[in-house]
């Protein structure tokens, strides 16, 4: 608790300077991303005042550098129009908590999908403006009223290749085959890839997966959960395989890719019944940039740029047409490259946006009783 109001401390004293005129809107904004307070502090200040600049959050780390360089300067360079990308936590609660605030600091927010139906309904985010932002340059299946894939990820079967014998897995049809693959599982904490797993391994076909019957991955989770390792990042999914401590297991494609690339094949991965999934860019309602940020995210579609976050960040396409202009290396990474995204299956957004919390929620309790 003291480090909390330490951290809450310094994100005042931030705060103060900026009002001041000591500090400039992006130096603050990174500050307060880096503390993940910005709209606990900004509620009671003047920081959103209109500013001639669009501010993209992420989650920060590597991401941070990869979306300026592959989005944010080129579009700068474009419009002439300051683009800071910051750091930072930018949940629906965030998201809430800044808007019934009325200090709103970001313009675009990286963001699942599935959380845009909730935030859209208790209009929190703005619809997007299809005449400046193209639908058509994404796959019909995540384009959404409130927003459309900015980038794909997919959450793949992972496996180490020492263990499996040179073995390649069925996908996620032999998640749960533990007879010809001894070995426990890793499985992702935050549910996406989860339980579509353990229902794809108990049997149930790709085209009948959705809407995912939780009952029946639950009782299969409860008679094998010794065998099931939780991760929660990437970092430490990395680190199940690594350790020798799994067989195979969820992983997303961007880890699996950089694994495949350190043990030169021996921690692989297979696409085949991987659950790909949209990243999307929520726009807070009453945004300080106001429209122009709808011009950004139109430019971050152009396919070169596409193509500029893959190479430096790992982060697949949303427009096929960047897809298509892949040489071999990057194709294979390419979650989206239709040879690799027929073999996948796209996640439901419609429902993990009905059922996620509950779920969620429900999930964690079992994997910890």
């Amino acid at each position: 608790m003291v480090k909390q109001r330490f951290h809450e401390d310094l994100a005042l004293l931030a705060v103060e300077r900026f009002e001041r005129g000591e500090l400039d809107r992006r130096t603050l904004l990174k500050a307060l991303g880096a503390l993940a307070l910005g709209p606990a502090v900004l509620a009671s200040s003047e920081v959103s005042a209109q500013t001639k600049e669009i501010v993209m959050v992420n989650y920060g780390g590597d991401a941070v550098r990869a979306w300026d360089e592959a989005w944010a300067q080129p579009f700068a360079a474009d419009a002439k129009i300051k683009v800071s990308v910051i750091g930072g936590e930018p949940t629906a609660g965030a998201i809430k908590a800044m808007v019934e605030s009325g200090k709103i600091v970001w313009d675009a927010a990286d963001a699942e999908a599935f959380e845009l139906a909730i935030l859209g309904r208790d209009n929190l985010i703005q619809k997007y403006d299809y005449t400046k932002v193209d639908r058509n340059k994404v796959r019909p299946e995540f384009v959404f009223d409130h927003g459309c894939a900015s980038y794909l990820y997919s959450v793949v079967n992972g496996y180490n290749a020492e263990k499996t014998g040179g073995r390649i897995p069925n996908g996620y049809k032999d998640f749960l085959n533990f007879k010809d693959f001894p070995g426990k599982r890793a499985m992702h904490k935050w549910l996406v890839g989860a339980l579509e797993a353990v229902l794809l391994g108990s049997g149930v076909e790709p085209d009948k997966l959705y809407p995912l019957d939780v009952k029946k991955a639950f009782a299969v989770l409860k008679d094998h959960k010794d065998q099931f390792l939780l991760w929660g990042g990437g970092a430490a999914s990395q680190q199940l395989f690594r350790d020798g401590e799994v067989v195979m297991g969820n992983i997303w494609h961007t880890r699996a890719s950089v694994l495949d690339r350190e043990s030169k094949g021996k921690l692989t991965w297979t696409w085949d019944n991987g659950i790909v999934a949209p990243g999307v860019l929520k726009v807070p309602v009453k945004n300080p940039a106001g429209p122009a940020v709808f011009d950004l995210i139109a430019s971050i579609q152009k396919p070169e740029r596409q193509i500029a976050l893959l190479k430096i960040l790992g982060n697949s396409p949303a427009n096929p047409a960047a897809s298509a202009m892949l040489p071999p290396d990057l194709q294979k990474v390419d979650c989206g490259y239709e040879p690799n995204y027929k073999r996948q299956i796209p996640i439901n957004t419609t429902w993990y946006a009905e059922n996620y919390d509950r779920v969620q929620d429900d999930f964690l309790d079992l994997m910890a009783s």
